[in-house]
């Protein structure tokens, strides 16, 4: 039986057709999986750091991930990734990759006004409205990429506990958000879930983030 277009995310020219969401889910879970354990093995081709640029908040994050995706149902089936990850605001631009734990690009991330698209490691592109639909339709998830620059500094909309630091967990766009450790005040490890307050046997995504590298560098022109 072939397999259908994903609605709402539309590949780019000369891309070959999709696979099913859920058999597309299974195989970028299953890469990472088995490219090995979450720390970035040495074989990576090192690239050259980043110039520093004028003073402000980081808009340049780096480190690692880790996403457990439990299906709903008594058995409570948990498919596991994890990898690294670098992410880049500048103004309405937002860049994310994914790279796994071999140094692979597993995906391309770009947000700009309207417009979202992803590049798989395969090649395959895909294009939607925004990083919300794209991702839904891609991965069965609506991940929020956009808000990741603030929740990493802390930023999040509605807040629900507080320490002396600032905000420690609040809630946004159906995430719950976590902040598990601080360094020189800003957020070290993240827990992200989806959804919030999710039920025993709820189908459900957990999202942990370590922050190793949190700079500020020159806008690209």
């Amino acid at each position: 039986m072939t397999s259908a277009p994903l609605p709402g995310a539309t590949a780019a020219p000369g891309a070959r057709a999709p696979c099913r969401r859920r058999a597309g889910r299974r195989a970028w879970l299953a890469a990472a999986v088995a490219a090995g354990a979450l720390v970035l093995a040495g074989c990576a081709t090192p690239s050259a750091p980043p110039l520093p640029g004028p003073e402000g908040p980081p808009n340049l994050w780096s480190g690692r991930f880790a996403v457990t995706v439990t299906e709903a149902g008594p058995e409570a089936r948990e498919e596991r990734s994890s990898g690294s990850f670098s992410l880049r605001a500048d103004g309405p631009v937002t860049r994310l990759e994914l790279t796994s734990p071999l140094g692979q690009t597993m995906a391309q991330v770009t947000l700009e006004a309207g417009r979202a698209t992803l590049l798989g490691a395969d090649g395959r592109s895909y294009e939607a409205a925004s990083a919300e639909a794209l991702t839904e339709q891609v991965f069965g998830w609506r991940v929020p990429i956009g808000n990741l620059p603030g929740w990493l500094e802390g930023r999040i909309a509605e807040p629900t506990e507080r320490d002396a630091q600032g905000v420690v967990a609040g809630r946004e766009h159906g995430w719950s958000v976590r902040i598990d450790a601080r360094e020189a005040g800003r957020p070290r490890r993240l827990t992200l879930d989806w959804p919030a307050g999710a039920a025993t046997g709820e189908r459900r995504l957990a999202l942990r983030l370590v922050v190793d590298q949190a700079i500020r560098i020159a806008a690209q022109r």
